[in-house]
C-alpha cells in the first residue's frame, strides 16, 4: 500500500509543479514575459546560431531565446518554460535518489525549480540560466549512469571545459555535484574526492576563463566568470540565481542525512515540506515579483498590439497613476473616441500623463513613441524607437523594434531600408508571416495609400521637417493639426495638452482652430466644463456664451462652486462629488 501511494505521490509532484508554473506565467504574470518576448530577435539562421555558440555559454543563451520566443503567445510561452522547470525537478530528484533513495523527502525537489520560478519574475533574469541549470543536472545524471570508476573519471574531467563552453558559469553545478555525491554516498575517501576530482576540477573551471579571455580579448575577465548571460545586465552579478544553483547541489547531497521511516508513510514529512516549498513561493514573489511593472508592462502590450478596449477594461478596475500607464490609457481614449468625453473621468497626472517626456530607457521611449506613432509624428516615433533598441543593456535586437522601424520606413517611402528589416523577421517564427504580407507593399505606393493605417499616418505626418522639442509640444501639435485638420488625434491631443497644464487661454484659442474642421454633435464633456469654467471667469456675459456650451454643464458648476466657495476645506467633498470633472483637475489635480 505504502509502495503505490509513494508511486503517485512521486509522479504526482511534477504535473502539479509545471502546472502550477504554467497558470502562473501564463495567466497572471504573463505581461512580463511578454516583455522579455520583445526585448531579443530570434533568428532561425545559420550565422545567427553561430554568433551566439562561438561566445562561452551560448548555446544556453540560445536555447533560452528559443523558450523566450514561443511567448508571444502567452500560454505557449509558459507551458515552454514549464517543461524546463520540470526537467529540472526530475534531475534533481534522480540526483538524490542516486546518493539515497528516500521517497518521503522527494518534495524538496521542487524547491530548485520553485526558487528559479521566482527569480525568473524578474524581467532582467533570463531563461539561458534555467537552461544552463537543466543541461547540468542533466550531465550529472548521465555521470552517475556510468559504472566504470575509470570511465567517470575522465567523462567529468573532459565535460567541465566542453560545459562551461556551452552553458557557461553553471557548469560549477557540475564541478561540484559528482565529488560531492561520490564522498557522501562513501564511493571513494574523502581525501581522494578532494584532491583528485574537486580541486582539479575547479582549477580546470577557474582556468577556462582565463583561456577564453586569451582568445577573446575584446571582454574583461568577469565577463568570462559570469558567462552565460543569465542576467539581462551582462556584467552584472545576481546572487538570486547563484542561490537557485547550489540548492540545485545542496538539496540531493541533503538526502545523505534525513532520515527514513519504512513502514508508514510519515505525512508529517510531506506537510513539513509543502510548508517549505510554500514559504520559498512567498519569499520569492514577495521580492521578485514587481505588480507595477507587470501593470506598466500590461498596459504597453495592449497598446502595441492595438487593443484599446483592454486597456479601458484594466484602467475601470483600477485606474493607472503613473505618467507611462496614464499615457498609454489617453491613447487608448483617443483610439477609441472618447478622449473629449471621459479624460477627466480617470487620474490625471499632468502633461506628462498625455505625452511623457523621453527617458533614456528600453522601455519607456517605445511607449512614448507609440503615441506619437499614432499621432502622425512618424520620424519621432522611428527616432524613439532606434533610442530604445540602443538602451537593451545586452546590446541585442528587439523584434518590436525591428518591425515598427518596417512600419516607418515604409510610411515614409524608404523602400529599401523597409525591406532590409523584413529580410531579417522573415527567420523569425512568429514574425514570418506579417513580413511575407508586408513584403508585398514594397514599391507600391498606391497599395500603402490605400492601408488603413500607413496610408493615414502618411497623410497626418508633416510635409516638412521642424525642430523636434519636448518643451514645445502643443506648438508641435498644433503644426500636425494645422498640416492635416482631419486629424482629430492631434487635435484632441492639442487641446488635452493645454487643459492638462490648466492654461484655459491657449485652451480657448486652440478650440477655435478646429471649429469647421472637427466635427462633434455636441461640445464633448471635458471641452464644456473648460468652456463653462472660462465663461463664469467672465461672469456668465451672455454675449461672450460658447457655443454649443450646455445649460446643464453650467448648473453643475455652480454647484460645484458653491461647494467650493462655503468650505474652507472643500476637496473631500469635491472630490466624492465632482472628482470626474475637470474643474476638480483644475483646482487639485497635479499637486
Amino acid at each position: 500500500m505504502k509502495k503505490h501511494i509513494t508511486i503517485a505521490l512521486d509522479w504526482g509532484i511534477s504535473p502539479v509543479l509545471g502546472i502550477s508554473v504554467w497558470l502562473f506565467f501564463a495567466v497572471f504574470y504573463r505581461h512580463h514575459w511578454h516583455y522579455q518576448e520583445q526585448m531579443q530577435l530570434f533568428l532561425f539562421t545559420p550565422e545567427y546560431f553561430m554568433e551566439q555558440i562561438v561566445k562561452p555559454g551560448g548555446l544556453s543563451v540560445y536555447l533560452g531565446g528559443f523558450f523566450t520566443q514561443f511567448f508571444y503567445d502567452s500560454f505557449s510561452g509558459a507551458f515552454g518554460l514549464s517543461l524546463l522547470l520540470v526537467f529540472m525537478q526530475r534531475l534533481v530528484a534522480d540526483t538524490a535518489n542516486h546518493i539515497s533513495r528516500k521517497p518521503d523527502w522527494r518534495l524538496l525537489s521542487c524547491i530548485p525549480p520553485l526558487l528559479y520560478a521566482c527569480f525568473l519574475c524578474n524581467e532582467d533574469v533570463l531563461i539561458s540560466g534555467t537552461v544552463a541549470l537543466v543541461s547540468a543536472t542533466a550531465t550529472v545524471a548521465l555521470y552517475n549512469r556510468i559504472g566504470n570508476p575509470k570511465v567517470r573519471r575522465v567523462f567529468f574531467f573532459l565535460m567541465i571545459p566542453v560545459l562551461y563552453f556551452l552553458i557557461g558559469m553553471g557548469a560549477f553545478v557540475f564541478v561540484l555535484l559528482p565529488p560531492l555525491t561520490e564522498w557522501v554516498r562513501k564511493t571513494r575517501s574523502a581525501a581522494a574526492v578532494w584532491l583528485c576530482m574537486l580541486l582539479p576540477g575547479l582549477l580546470i573551471f577557474a582556468c577556462m576563463t582565463y583561456l577564453m579571455k586569451f582568445f577573446m580579448v575584446q571582454y574583461p575577465v568577469e565577463r568570462y566568470w559570469l558567462a552565460g548571460d543569465y542576467y539581462r545586465f551582462v556584467n552584472a552579478a545576481s546572487l538570486y540565481f547563484l542561490s537557485a544553483f547550489l540548492t540545485a547541489v545542496i538539496i540531493p547531497l541533503l538526502f545523505a542525512v534525513l532520515p527514513e521511516k519504512k513502514r508508514s508513510i510519515a505525512w508529517w514529512r510531506y506537510g513539513l515540506q509543502l510548508l517549505l516549498c510554500v514559504a520559498v513561493v512567498v519569499w520569492g514573489t514577495m521580492n521578485m515579483a514587481d505588480w507595477k511593472k507587470e501593470e506598466l508592462m500590461a498596459y504597453d502590450y495592449y497598446a502595441r498590439t492595438q487593443k484599446w478596449n483592454s486597456i479601458l477594461a484594466m484602467a475601470d478596475k483600477e485606474a493607472p497613476s503613473g505618467p507611462f500607464t496614464v499615457s498609454m490609457l489617453n491613447l487608448a481614449l483617443a483610439k477609441t473616441g472618447y478622449l473629449p468625453e471621459y479624460m477627466f473621468t480617470y487620474y490625471q497626472n499632468g502633461a506628462e500623463g498625455l505625452i511623457p517626456d523621453f527617458r533614456r530607457d528600453n522601455l519607456q521611449p517605445l511607449m512614448a513613441g507609440e503615441i506619437y506613432y499614432h499621432l502622425g509624428l512618424v520620424n519621432t516615433a522611428q527616432r524613439y524607437t532606434f533610442e530604445a533598441m540602443e538602451a537593451i543593456p545586452d546590446a541585442g535586437k528587439s523584434v518590436r523594434c525591428i518591425k515598427r522601424l518596417v512600419e516607418t520606413n515604409l510610411i515614409n517611402g524608404r523602400h529599401e531600408v523597409a525591406a532590409k528589416y523584413l529580410s531579417l523577421l522573415k527567420h523569425t517564427l512568429f514574425y514570418r508571416k506579417w513580413a511575407k504580407e508586408t513584403k508585398e507593399y514594397l514599391h507600391n505606393e498606391e497599395r500603402i495609400n490605400a492601408h488603413p493605417e500607413w496610408g493615414t499616418l502618411r497623410a497626418y505626418r508633416p510635409a516638412d521637417d521642424f525642430l523636434f522639442s519636448e518643451t514645445e509640444k502643443d506648438q508641435m501639435l498644433g503644426l500636425l493639426f494645422q498640416h492635416n485638420p482631419s486629424n482629430r488625434t492631434a487635435y484632441e491631443y492639442l487641446l488635452g495638452f493645454a487643459l492638462l497644464k490648466k492654461d484655459l487661454q491657449a485652451f480657448q484659442t486652440y478650440y477655435r482652430l478646429g471649429e469647421g474642421a472637427v466635427a462633434y454633435d455636441a461640445p464633448p464633456r471635458s471641452y464644456q466644463e473648460a468652456l463653462a469654467l472660462i465663461w463664469s471667469q467672465a461672469n456668465y456675459e451672455q454675449a461672450l456664451k460658447p457655443q454649443g456650451l450646455s445649460d446643464q454643464t453650467v448648473q453643475r458648476l455652480e454647484t460645484y462652486r458653491n461647494t467650493f466657495t462655503s468650505h474652507a476645506n472643500p476637496e473631500l467633498l469635491l472630490k466624492q462629488s465632482g472628482g470626474n470633472t475637470y474643474w476638480y483637475y483644475y483646482h487639485f489635480g497635479n499637486k
